[in-house]
């Protein structure tokens, strides 16, 4: 990846889970924290995607 991708990659881990890219990658409880966090994410998107779609389909 280029620098810039780098950079970006890093605000976002820093800004959504404050933390640097090198900290995460070397504390196994920081790379469960983050992952449990995404994953209750995705499914809280799943549940207002579906939500959304049962209403459009009404």
């Amino acid at each position: 990846m280029g620098s810039k991708s780098n950079e970006i990659i890093e605000k976002s881990m820093h800004n959504n889970h404050g933390y640097s890219m090198e900290g995460y990658e070397r504390s196994l409880d920081k790379k469960i924290t983050v992952e449990k966090k995404r994953e209750k994410e995705y499914e809280k998107s799943k549940e207002v995607s579906k939500e959304a779609n049962s209403q459009v389909h009404k």
